[in-house]
């Protein structure tokens, strides 16, 4: 009776770079995705993708909602063309701002806290619009509107963490892609959803006034779902996976 063949050595590669079986999605040694599935929603890598694409979505959505409605809230406001133009250049500098202090926001709290947290500030903003009277108004909120592209850093950087120097060019430019047709699409909805409201009998002075509900919630609703179903890093959240290693998988809280 032949002896069993000896067992095989163990691996000598180190843990890191051994293969994993937890991801559905071919990753690297830092297990970052080394492949683009476009229309998977396979966690954490594909479902971080459409979550921060939709989340700048949203963002460029309320952004650019008020140009479409401005000839009603021109008329309403009394705004001159000064205003118009210094209202545009208040969105503009509100963006350059806060994008310098995103950078900063998405090294200390990770890209998932950041962008939410900006989301949920600035969706509150967006519904305001419903309650400006005055020129001034109208300006300020434009730059405080403007805040919110400042998650296009949060959307780049999130997927610098996900996916490999291989696929993270397509990644970034497909999600900033995809995210940017908010600003087209919002020029079709705002006005269909003005309509839609003065077709109720709504008054034109408050139609325009309600219409804005819908990209301040929409912007809100991709916040919380950043947070609820988001991730850091392939490994778990973003301070404890540098800091201790730790691969818990994230929560809505933390």
């Amino acid at each position: 009776m032949t002896a069993p063949p000896p067992p095989p050595p163990p691996s000598m590669e180190p843990p890191s770079r051994q293969p994993q079986t937890h991801f559905t999605i071919a990753v690297d040694s830092d297990h970052k995705a080394t492949e683009f599935r476009l229309f998977s929603i396979s966690s954490p890598h594909m479902r971080a993708f459409h979550l921060a694409w939709l989340s700048l979505f949203s963002c460029f959505f309320s952004t650019f909602s008020i140009p479409p409605l401005l000839p009603i809230i021109r008329q309403d406001l009394h705004l001159t063309d000064a205003d118009i133009g210094s209202a545009g250049i208040a969105s503009f500098a509100g963006s350059i701002f806060s994008r310098l202090t995103m950078g900063p926001a998405c090294d200390l709290l990770g890209p998932r806290i950041a962008s939410a947290s900006l989301s949920l500030l600035t969706a509150p903003v967006v519904l305001s619009t419903s309650l400006i009277s005055t020129p001034q108004s109208f300006i300020f909120l434009r730059f405080l509107i403007g805040f919110s592209l400042a998650n296009f850093v949060s959307s780049q950087f999130w997927m610098s963490s996900m996916f490999s120097g291989s696929v993270v060019g397509l990644a970034n430019g497909v999600a900033a892609g995809w995210a940017n047709v908010g600003s087209g699409l919002t020029q079709l909805v705002m006005p269909l959803v003005y309509s839609f409201i003065t077709s109720l009998d709504v008054p034109s002075v408050t139609a325009w006034r309600v219409a804005f509900v819908l990209p301040a919630t929409f912007q809100a609703v991709m916040a919380v779902m950043v947070l609820a179903f988001g991730q850091d890093l392939p490994d778990g959240k973003y301070k404890r996976s540098r800091i201790t290693g730790s691969k818990d998988k994230d929560n809505f809280f933390e």
